[in-house]
């Protein structure tokens, strides 16, 4: 039998890097790592990783003293119960300043 793959929906060209980034629903901070960056979303690897729907603010560490603020809407979320599964969650980024795309178009090279 073949085994079927899963439809890649992703539009936008994607990068992997991991960087630290904190993120509050507005009642509570968390922190993760973010990784799988686009210009128009990231992947949050993070064991609190909230319901879709919620909307975010974020601050993605990018380099030593250099901090990018970000607002976003989770669209999903993985929640597995096993600590080194890839638990978290992928967000749409809904308001990006210059940085963020300057840091995201050197990425993607």
């Amino acid at each position: 039998m073949e085994r079927q793959t899963r439809v890649e929906r992703r539009k936008a060209q994607r990068k992997i890097r991991r960087l630290p980034i904190s993120y509050s629903d507005g009642q509570k901070e968390h922190s993760g790592i973010s990784s799988d960056f686009s210009l128009e979303g990231l992947f949050i690897r993070t064991r609190n990783a909230l319901p879709p729907g919620t909307p975010l603010k974020m601050v993605l560490e990018v380099g030593q003293n250099q901090k990018i603020n970000l607002a976003g809407l989770v669209i999903w979320s993985v929640k597995t119960g096993i600590m080194d599964f890839k638990n978290g969650m992928g967000v749409k980024i809904t308001s990006k300043p210059t940085e963020y795309t300057e840091f995201i178009l050197n990425l993607l090279g």
